[in-house]
């Protein structure tokens, strides 16, 4: 099988489930958050970035460590297995007793506390997850199935039992025990693919382990610094409702990088299995560049001008002056999309601990400006710290790639702009000319108006351009009919 095919078979499995998942997961956070209203969707998006960084120490880099391995040697996959899951078992009781004492010793409500409490049984699921396995055999239909199922039930159940605010327990209990039942489901799999995973107790091993993986966890945890100190923060420095508005409009972030993060885990076994043969890295990342760069504008483009459509018809009408907050996170959008190409192959090529310099460097810049922008301008504050944090990090990952395979994308990158900028003028065009239709009063017909036509725009535009070749499409689907 060539590496093309290999690379749209991956991308069709995970972008089936994705998009399975993204509408599920738009229907259960539209439905939760007008359920909640903005005070109560704020306390859930706190404990989930609070708990987020729980989950890092709990994976300690371990799942990208054991991706490049298995990669390269896939007879090494059930030894790995053992071991990672053993580690992060043991990491889980440990980190999840500190964050128990954590939570009783916070200045909130018992109300608050017993959420973040519930939440915390995530770290179950988080420690028992299999992904890693099925990504690095390029078995993506596995997975696939998998967040299918997840995700259905996961709507199903808030649909049935999340009514109201009185419900929060309730809404954080579901995602928790959903957690578990994913990994229950990956170990079901697991066993009949190869076998049981079993406890292993190597600590020569371990060491080995940890040695490369803690590097690639320290950039994970400086990555955690842009997307969920934000709203760790905002849940001590700014008033509930501003919480839950800005919880909002990072769910919007974190579904604008579904595509991206489908093709980054689709080429991300190829771009390792290239690592020694300059030539084959420089020609997979033109392909994953175009790829990923194309997607991230088009995204972008269309959350920063249709935004105020796109909350009143996701969240309703009580999460509308969050707008503005989300055209600056749209802009963070493309930066992460730019970062994502010149980044991540770094962590498989041998070279995170520059990846995990220029993170946390940026990481620490958002830590820094949040704290002086929130309290003066809240969460337009917060989000603009997120766009300088990314710019800062763009910055030295674009040294290290450079240094790695010898190129950047910069035509690319101008490409993908100018065809975003020009689906935005004609989009805007439309909103002056027809401005009752497009008023934010018509949430549902200006977002499928506008976005109809950005997308027109943007994509006679990829063509005009080269931005996307038909070409390369036509051969990747062809190679895997």
């Amino acid at each position: 099988m060539t590496a093309g095919r290999r690379i749209f078979l991956n991308i069709r499995a995970l972008g089936l489930a994705r998009v399975a998942t993204l509408l599920s997961g738009l229907i259960t956070t539209a439905w939760t958050a007008r359920a909640l209203g903005p005070d109560g969707f704020g306390v859930l998006g706190f404990g989930t970035s609070m708990l987020a960084y729980a989950a890092l120490f709990v994976n300690l880099g371990l799942s990208t460590y054991a991706v490049r391995e298995i990669a390269r040697d896939r007879e090494k996959a059930t030894d790995l297995a053992d071991h990672v899951l053993t580690l992060r078992m043991l990491l889980a009781v440990l980190v999840g007793g500190l964050y128990v004492l954590f939570v009783l010793q916070l200045d909130k409500s018992a109300l608050v506390k017993a959420v973040l409490l519930v939440q915390a049984v995530q770290l179950l699921g988080n420690a028992l997850l299999l992904d890693f396995v099925y990504q690095a055999t390029e078995r993506m239909s596995v997975i696939a199935v998998r967040e299918i199922g997840t995700s259905l039930g996961n709507m199903v159940a808030v649909l049935a039992l999340v009514r109201g605010p009185d419900d929060l327990a309730v809404a954080a209990g579901i995602t928790a025990v959903s957690f578990v039942i994913n990994a229950a489901l990956m170990l079901a799999r697991f066993s009949r693919d190869f076998r049981m995973p079993r406890p292993r107790v190597d600590l020569a091993t371990w060491r080995a382990i940890l040695k490369t993986s803690a590097p690639m966890a320290v950039s994970v945890f400086a990555w955690a610094l842009f997307s969920h100190l934000d709203l760790v923060m905002l849940g001590f420095m700014a008033p509930q409702t501003e919480v839950g508005w800005y919880a909002a409009v990072t769910k919007l972030l974190v579904l604008s990088l579904t595509a991206g993060n489908i093709i980054l885990s689709a080429f991300m076994p190829q771009l390792a299995a290239a690592y020694g043969d300059r030539e084959a890295m420089r020609a997979r990342m033109r392909d994953y560049a175009a790829t990923i760069l194309s997607i991230g504008a088009l995204i972008a483009a269309g959350g920063f001008t249709l935004a105020p459509a796109i909350l009143g018809t996701v969240f309703g009408p009580a999460y509308a002056p969050a707008a503005d907050t989300l055209r600056l996170l749209m802009i963070a959008v493309a930066i992460v999309h730019i970062n994502l190409t010149m980044g991540n192959p770094l962590l498989v090529w041998h070279r995170q601990t520059g990846y995990m310099t220029a993170i946390l460097v940026g990481g620490l810049t958002n830590a820094a400006l949040n704290l002086i922008l929130i309290p003066r301008y809240g969460i337009e504050g917060s989000a603009a710290a997120t766009i300088v944090a990314e710019l800062t990090a763009m910055t030295g990952l674009a040294w290290l790639h450079r240094r790695a395979v010898g190129q950047l994308y910069l035509g690319i990158a101008a490409r993908a702009a100018l065809c975003a900028v020009l689906a935005m003028a004609a989009t805007l065009g439309l909103t002056h000319a027809l401005p009752d239709l497009m008023a934010p009063a018509h949430p549902l017909p200006a977002l499928l108006i506008g976005g109809s036509v950005l997308v027109t725009v943007y994509a006679l535009a990829a063509l005009l351009t080269g931005l996307v070749r038909p070409s390369r499409l036509r051969r990747l689907i062809v190679a895997a009919a």
